[in-house]
């Protein structure tokens, strides 16, 4: 994930928080301006998939305080576009499948699911 645009998905973040069942929940907004909408698509803007993933990474890590990377995506589906300026509800909760600790997530703008996710993650190795 290029830095700059890690860095813009951290700071369209509108809060995190940790549930009592070791989830977690946060809100993003990203605006026109996000450098992520560059390209996708002219004319119509939609939040990339990878910025949708990415955005759930971020969560983790924020809520965890500790940085998170991506080892693999076991499942996703995009479901509905995301739009500059809407805001976008990530929900996680912890699950084990065959052994791996993985992230099964559901982001949504209002009432409308726009994807779900199931994220193996681990800790950020420092350089």
């Amino acid at each position: 994930m290029n830095s700059i645009i890690a860095k813009e998905i951290t700071a369209s973040r509108l809060g995190a928080e940790s549930d009592s069942e070791g989830g977690c929940r946060g809100r993003y907004r990203f605006d026109a301006g996000f450098a992520g909408f560059d390209g996708h698509f002219p004319g119509f803007p939609i939040l990339p998939a990878i910025v949708e993933i990415h955005s759930v990474v971020s969560l983790v890590g924020a809520v965890r305080q500790t940085p998170q990377r991506l080892v693999s995506v076991q499942d996703a589906k995009f479901l509905n576009p995301v739009r500059p300026g809407q805001e976008l509800q990530v929900a996680c909760r912890p699950r084990t499948v065959q052994g791996k600790e993985l992230c099964d997530a559901k982001l949504t703008v209002g009432e409308v699911t726009v994807a779900t996710m199931l994220l193996e993650l681990a800790l950020e190795e420092s350089p």
